[in-house]
């Protein structure tokens, strides 16, 4: 098996890299964090002109019809650019209305989102989210409407979304299921709050017996949908590996010291040499993760905790030793190796750390 992408999505790749880096360059990146905001016009371009939100979701249901790996391109190119825009969050509530909701409620919520007309975040962030005594949302039902009460501290482009899916403890108080909540809804307070990552802003969720719409509590349903986002997360985190390795290179290139290019001495070279090996090793478990959601392979969970734990893992060291390499100024909040290195950190908790994923994937082979 070759893990790698097609010629055509090769092309894909190039001009969507063009598209940012004409239309979304690190200057404007910057401009965006300093007020913890979103792209709104690089959004709007991604979906009116690409399709981007729904380039895997069918037609009938108003999306592209492409494959799950063509939006592994999209993910890689928008960690490589640290892109500020819902792209991941929005997919991430598709893929759970299209996994649990019913025809009418795919037919009603989809397209709006496949065309980012909508913007849908998947208020999950932690690793009990899913667990009953984890869940800090609670629903009831009161007459034939299903009624949320709780608050979500960590919500990913929450203060931006018109749509929440919000995992709550069923009524019967035995299992989470998953429910579709307008966040425009009265009873809905949304506030920003300080985020790691500058270019990934979140939010705190309250709801005061808010009405939503059930989808499901199928579990494994559920974590089919939460490992694809996983995936995501790890084909972006490789994007920002390889931007941050060609960042090194290019600094080492440039930067003189003693008469000489920083990048000529063996520690210089040693560190790019260990970000090269880190990149080529977890992009192998990253696209064979993408290659078994793209299939609906059997082993998707299985790669799915590799690929994320590898993911985060490469981009840690490589952020990190980005910053050994640039020296003094890495550190500085003018030079741009500190914004992947926020992104890193960011990633490493979300949907589950690696020490929780290392022990889901140790149940799973039987250690």
């Amino acid at each position: 098996m070759y893990f790698e992408f097609n010629e055509d999505q090769e092309e894909f790749r190039a001009s969507l890299r063009r598209l940012l880096s004409e239309r979304a360059p690190i200057t404007r990146v910057r401009e965006i964090a300093e007020t913890r905001g979103y792209d709104s016009r690089t959004w709007q371009l991604l979906a009116s002109d690409m399709g981007v939100p729904g380039i895997h979701v069918p037609e009938e249901l108003g999306g592209s019809g492409f494959t799950f790996l063509e939006t592994c391109v999209v993910v890689q190119e928008l960690g490589r650019a640290l892109t500020p825009v819902p792209v991941i969050t929005t997919i991430g509530a598709m893929e759970a209305i299209r996994a649990l909701g019913s025809a009418s409620q795919q037919a009603d919520l989809v397209p709006g989102l496949a065309s980012g007309e909508r913007i849908g975040t998947l208020a999950l962030s932690g690793n009990r989210d899913l667990d009953v005594d984890g869940a800090t949302v609670r629903a009831s039902v009161e007459g034939d409407t299903h009624v949320l009460t709780g608050r979500l501290d960590y919500v990913v482009f929450g203060h931006i979304a018109d749509l929440l899916v919000v995992p709550a403890v069923a009524p019967s108080g035995d299992s989470v299921a998953l429910y579709v909540v307008e966040a425009t809804a009265p009873e809905v307070t949304i506030e920003s709050r300080e985020s790691l990552d500058l270019t990934r802003p979140l939010a705190s969720v309250d709801l005061s017996g808010v009405s939503a719409q059930l989808l499901g509590s199928d579990h494994t349903a559920i974590v089919r949908v939460v490992d694809l986002v996983r995936i995501l997360l790890a084909n972006e985190a490789i994007g920002s590996s390889k931007a941050v390795l060609d960042m090194a290179v290019d600094y080492a290139k440039q930067r003189v010291q003693f008469n000489r290019p920083i990048g000529s001495f063996q520690a210089i070279k040693h560190k790019c040499a260990d970000m090269a090996i880190a990149i080529e090793s977890a992009e192998a478990a990253v696209m064979f993760a993408s290659m078994t959601a793209a299939d609906d392979s059997k082993d998707l969970r299985l790669a799915a905790l590799m690929a994320k734990v590898q993911g985060s893992e490469c981009l840690t060291l490589c952020a990190s030793q980005n910053i050994q390499v640039h020296g003094g100024i890495g550190f500085t909040w003018e030079a741009d190796p500190h914004l992947y290195f926020r992104r890193a950190k960011a990633i490493e908790p979300l949907f589950g750390n690696k020490v929780h994923h290392n022990d889901m994937l140790a149940d799973l082979v039987g250690i």
